[in-house]
């Protein structure tokens, strides 16, 4: 898959989980992924305030909106905009659910990460990492997002 929208970085919590199993895509996964493109939306136009009202109950209480927005444009000036994003993998962390369980990935809590490769402007490359989250309130949000 690949989206043309811009995704950009502030280390933050929650690398990819090395130990975290391909699978082929679930619904739950789907809709994590979905959430994530609905996210970037506000980064891409950089409203920045909106993309962290759109984050996780953790990711608020990791990082302050003011140093989100700080951090955030200084590593878009640094990267620029995104030319192409591949998405390379997508993964439950921790112990996947069974395919076979209809309600797979459905309980709040669970964790999706997605690992994107990603060229910006003036040929930079990145991988950048996403950690979305499925909430009390059965939202998917970003819990996590890192580049390097």
């Amino acid at each position: 898959m690949t989206w043309n929208r811009t995704l950009l970085a502030i280390p933050l919590l929650l690398a990819f989980a090395g130990g975290a199993q391909a699978q082929t895509v679930m619904p739950a996964q789907r809709q994590a992924l979905n959430a994530a493109e609905r996210w970037l939306e506000p980064v891409d136009a950089e409203r920045y305030a909106n993309a962290w009202a759109m984050a996780s109950k953790s990711f608020k209480e990791s990082v302050s909106q003011k140093d989100w927005r700080d951090g955030i444009r200084k590593i878009r000036k640094d990267y620029g905009r995104v030319v192409k994003r591949t998405g390379e993998k997508l993964a439950f962390r921790g112990q996947a659910p069974s395919p076979d369980d209809p309600n797979a990935g459905t309980a709040p809590g669970t964790e999706v990460s997605i690992l994107f490769s990603t060229k910006f402007a003036g040929s930079k490359q990145a991988t950048e990492e996403m950690t979305m989250v499925l909430e009390n309130d059965g939202i998917w949000r970003v819990a996590g997002y890192f580049i390097k």
